[in-house]
């Protein structure tokens, strides 16, 4: 029983990752602000922020593996917790924290087909082809899991 502790360096190591998305993020938007005006096109404004939106996601992404995965491994009962840690923590539903993490994962994986197609003249037409059929795939097994979620929910005892 005390061994699951052994995972909680696993979710330090993620929520340090969040430190160094954040430096990332950081040092993407200062050198978004610092370009000159005359050099900036649609496109490059475009695929700057993007990288914003896509860092943001990723650093979502870890958090919300980290807290969910620290809540159902580690954490005592939702009782024993003290009044200060926040009320939202110990009420994730499985289901929602499911598809939360594939839209996370689908936003991720547009975003980053979307920067493919923004810099066509650097991939080829077969990367473009993958990363669409890799966004499919995500979407589809996204949907798999929603319905067989719905379906648990309709049929708990199966």
């Amino acid at each position: 029983m005390r061994g699951r502790w052994l995972l909680l360096p696993f979710y330090a190591g993620l929520l340090l990752s969040v430190f160094w998305l954040l430096v990332v993020f950081v040092i993407t938007l200062a050198s978004g602000i610092t370009l000159p005006f005359a050099d900036l096109g649609t496109a490059r404004i475009l695929l700057w922020a993007l990288k914003l939106v896509e860092l943001t996601l990723v650093a979502n992404l870890v958090v919300i593996v980290a807290l969910s995965s620290y809540e159902s491994f580690i954490a005592p009962r939702q009782d024993s917790w003290p009044r200060t840690w926040p009320a939202w923590l110990g009420q994730w539903d499985d289901g929602q924290l499911k598809l939360k993490l594939f839209a996370s994962i689908l936003a991720i994986a547009a975003i980053e087909l979307l920067e493919m197609d923004l810099r066509l003249e650097r991939f080829p037409g077969r990367d473009l082809l993958w990363g669409l059929l890799i966004l499919i795939g995500f979407v589809l097994a996204g949907l798999g899991v929603g319905w067989m979620d719905r379906r648990h929910r309709q049929d708990p005892g199966s």
